[in-house]
């Protein structure tokens, strides 16, 4: 990887995002809400809703739908970077726990529906709602990896055409969630194979996953043509051309929409050793 063919952050911004991605379309893919609303209207699959939350006031009757339930997830609908993410489960004593453990009683949980309706991790600071949806159920090749939590697959797409992705695995460190500032992994993906390569953590080439010691690289992901076209058909129902689009494999369903990205990261280039000017200058 050369410098002249790394994306900067200024160059994404400026060269990038500013002229491909008119702001005026950012609420299509910051809300997660109406994300979802665009990707039913084209049957692009994603985890189902359980709840929705918009104000306080309708927190208690969420909690009647929400503890006849043995998982969830919580997630703002406008969150940033990872942020405010829950994955919940109830343990044997009917407790409810996250990926590492650690407990969550109902207060805990008010509380952190209170932080997401007033803005806490929403783009802006701005107020916002609380999504819940039903927790997906990895598929065996990501629990072979990593047994808690749930990895993802982001692609990186331009005008249409994906052209680049990375696997992104959690670890104990990132509490089952799949955010690389938070701790998870990185793992390059070849384009035309599907198959798995070098991996960062943190900053560092690592060769297994340090909590499950798994060998992460030379494993070949499943439905990748699948993958690859949900992601090419996902960035085409919004009038953005520079999107990451995020997709999880689920045992029964296959592959999912979790999100789609108008600003996507750039430590993909690290995870993968490739800058992506030359990539984006080739579509």
């Amino acid at each position: 990887m050369t410098l002249d063919s790394i994306l900067s952050i200024n160059k994404r911004n400026l060269d990038v995002i500013s002229v491909f991605n008119p702001r005026k379309h950012f609420p299509l893919v910051d809300d997660k809400i109406r994300t979802k609303d665009i990707l039913n209207k084209a049957g692009v699959p994603y985890p189902e809703t359980i709840a929705v939350v918009k104000n306080f006031f309708e927190i208690e009757n969420v909690f009647k739908i929400i503890s006849k339930k043995e998982s969830f997830v919580v997630k703002p609908a406008r969150g940033r970077a990872g942020g405010g993410i829950l994955l919940v489960e109830k343990d044997e004593d009917g407790s409810w726990k996250t990926p590492s453990g650690r407990e969550i009683g109902k207060d805990d949980m008010k509380t952190h529906f209170g932080d997401i309706l007033f803005g806490v991790y929403s783009f802006g600071r701005m107020d916002d709602s609380v999504l819940i949806e039903k927790k997906v159920n990895p598929d065996d090749f990501m629990l072979n990896i990593y047994k808690r939590g749930i990895p993802d697959i982001r692609i990186i797409t331009f005008k249409g055409k994906p052209v680049m992705a990375m696997l992104r695995v959690p670890t104990d460190r990132s509490d089952g969630k799949a955010n690389l500032h938070q701790g998870a992994i990185g793992v390059s993906i070849d384009m035309e194979t599907g198959m798995t390569g070098s991996s960062v953590m943190s900053g560092k080439r690592i060769e297994i996953h340090p909590d499950s010691g798994v060998k992460i690289s030379g494993l070949k992901i499943p439905f990748w043509k699948e993958i690859l076209t949900i992601a090419e058909s996902s960035s085409m129902e919004v009038p953005l051309e520079y999107i990451g689009v995020d997709i999880v494999l689920d045992r029964k369903l296959g592959p999912l929409v979790l999100e789609l990205n108008a600003r996507p990261g750039l430590q993909i280039q690290v995870v993968n050793k490739q800058g992506l000017l030359p990539l984006l200058e080739g579509v």
